[in-house]
Order: C-alpha cells, then structure tokens, then sequence
C-alpha cells in the first residue's frame, strides 16, 4: 500500500514541478464529489444471494480532486476516492446480524480536456488511471471472514460539466470505471466461492468545483 500511494506522491511532485515550462498561472481546481457507480459483480452475487444477503449493485463514494494548469484547455493532477459497498440480510434480524461490506481506497492520476468553456457552463472530458486498496467482509451463517487486495489496476473516463461563475461552480459527471479486483489474501472462515469481483460499471457524480486555488506564492 505504502509502496502504489509512494508511486502516486512522486507523480504528483513531477507535475508540480513541470508547471513553470507549461503554464503561466498556478492556478489550480479543486473538485469534491459524491457520487455511485451501477455495478453488477455476478460471481458475487450469486454467492451473496445464496446466504440471504442482499445483492452488491451501487459502489458509492466520495473523494476529492484537485488539478493544475499544463495549458488554456489542459488540466492534469490527483483524484481520490473513499467506496463503499454495504448490505445486509434479505430479511433483516438484529438476532444474526450477517451483512457484507467492500471498502475501498482509490488514488488515481487525471487529466481533464475543457472543449466547452462558456459564462457560466463548461464541459470537459476526463481520463483518469490509478490503483486502489480493497477490502471485503463478510459475516453469514457459513462465513466469517475477509479478503483483501492491495494495489489493483483501476481506471475510468468521463465528461463533466460546471455551472457558476468566479470561484464556484455545481458539478456533475458521468461516465465509466473500470476495476476488477482478485488475487486476494484471505482471513478468517471463507467457503472460496469468490476467485474476483468486477466493480467495473457507469458511474454518475455531484459536487462543488472551486476553480482557481493557488498553488504557490
């Protein structure tokens, strides 16, 4: 884990540094979002629906962006993302408890191509490719247990849209992630029926674009 965020820190470093021979205003934007992806993991769920638990179908999250100036048009920088998937018995009881849980942790390089910039409405298409840290739990009446995956490839691609004017801006954004995870190290009281999950799947996201934060003095 140390070793991929590590990774993504020196990426990072080499695009602040770079701003001096592509971009006259260090200025950056920062982007914080909310937002699910539709995902339909069939081995998974045929798992889960065969314990009584209820089918993983939204990976939500949450996370923040931020990105720097290369040109007018070309913005590139560093997204995270916090995801979550949780469910719980078809038919709840507070007597068993069972449930499921994905908690994942995405760091993912972005660049963003702004096609459309108006008064108060633009559009831009985004790309983005990183790694993420998985983690899955499970409690049932046969399993009682984790799996984890470190360092899983993940990528996506979108088109964003702002509404505002100065600092502050509406966003929305939809498109596709990619993200299949396996190889995973297991703990506890598991039945292996589970070898990957595919969270790849449309995504659609909210929030806030504060344009023009300053990166340097």
């Amino acid at each position: 884990m140390l070793k991929s965020i590590g990774a993504l820190i020196i990426f990072f470093c080499l695009i602040y540094f770079s701003f001096d021979s592509f971009a006259e205003s260090k200025m950056g934007k920062a982007r914080l979002f909310l937002g699910s992806t539709q995902t339909k993991p069939e081995e998974l769920n045929t798992d889960l629906t065969a314990q009584s638990l209820k089918e993983a179908t939204l990976n939500n999250s949450f996370g923040v962006e931020i990105t720097f100036p290369f040109s007018d048009r070309f913005n590139a920088g560093l997204r995270y993302a916090k995801r979550v998937i949780s469910q719980d018995e078809v038919n709840g009881s507070s007597v068993t408890d069972y449930r499921v849980a994905i908690d994942q942790d995405i760091m993912a390089a972005i660049g963003r191509y702004l096609f459309y910039k108006g008064d108060i409405f633009n559009v831009d298409a985004v790309l983005g490719v990183g790694i993420g840290n998985s983690k899955y739990e499970i409690k049932s009446a046969t399993q009682d247990g984790s799996m984890t995956k470190q360092g899983s490839s993940y990528s996506m691609g979108g088109i964003g849209v702002s509404i505002g004017s100065g600092k502050y801006h509406f966003l929305m954004e939809a498109g596709y992630d990619s993200q299949k995870l396996s190889d995973f190290k297991e703990t506890g009281t598991l039945n292996g029926n589970i070898s990957s999950i595919d969270l790849s799947g449309p995504y659609f996201t909210i929030g806030f674009l504060f344009d023009g934060i300053p990166i340097s003095m």
